[in-house]
């Protein structure tokens, strides 16, 4: 069954029943396809069980945890155990922002993102159009970063796997984009390269 489509207009945010679908759609446990900071993301409800199999089905990723996209620093604190004051800052620097973390899970995360040396990575995107997107989801998600940026791709590739779509055409930024450790002091860069903030920061 071919994707339902929601597009997202920079400037004009998403009509009523653009976030009644998206809603609709977390609850029930769709696939969706949703914008980040730095591509689409395939994900849905980080508590769905059915939902995560799903995911990992489709992705081809049976065993590895998956990533939990949340929006708030709030959030944040309720999943991610307690780390030192200055590794404290310097994550909460990082997001919102470009970055995944890998941080400490508390019992309270998502089992489907967390692995077996207790960590887990967190996405916390800053674009506005996600911000909108995980109002309207109204629960935390989890995902797998795609490495789409354009709509013409994400609708070839995933129209037909996907339960719903949704597009913006607000810029990404790929090459931006980091994946940092910070289970370790200081923190290391898993993919990409550390920002030349942090590496100051932490000397």
């Amino acid at each position: 069954m071919r994707a339902q489509i929601i597009e997202f207009q920079m400037g004009r945010g998403l009509p009523k029943e653009a976030f009644e679908q998206i809603a609709s759609a977390v609850r029930e446990g769709q696939i969706l396809i949703f914008p980040s900071d730095v591509s689409y993301v395939v994900g849905g409800d980080a508590f769905n069980q059915q939902l995560v199999h799903r995911v990992r089905t489709l992705r081809q990723e049976m065993s590895s945890p998956l990533a939990l996209y949340i929006s708030s620093i709030t959030e944040f604190r309720l999943y991610v155990a307690p780390v030192l004051p200055r590794l404290r800052r310097a994550l909460e620097r990082c997001l919102p922002g470009p970055y995944g973390v890998i941080v400490r899970a508390t019992q309270a995360a998502p089992r489907a993102c967390v692995s077996s040396a207790g960590t887990i990575e967190v996405h916390m995107p800053a674009s506005q159009s996600y911000q909108i997107f995980y109002e309207a989801s109204g629960r935390p998600l989890v995902g797998i970063k795609l490495d789409l940026v354009r709509r013409e791709d994400v609708l070839d590739r995933l129209s037909e796997q996907a339960d719903l779509i949704v597009l913006t055409n607000e810029p990404m930024s790929p090459r931006n984009y980091a994946l940092l450790d910070f289970t370790q002091d200081p923190p290391v860069a898993r993919e990409g390269e550390l920002p030349p903030w942090l590496k100051s920061y932490m000397d």
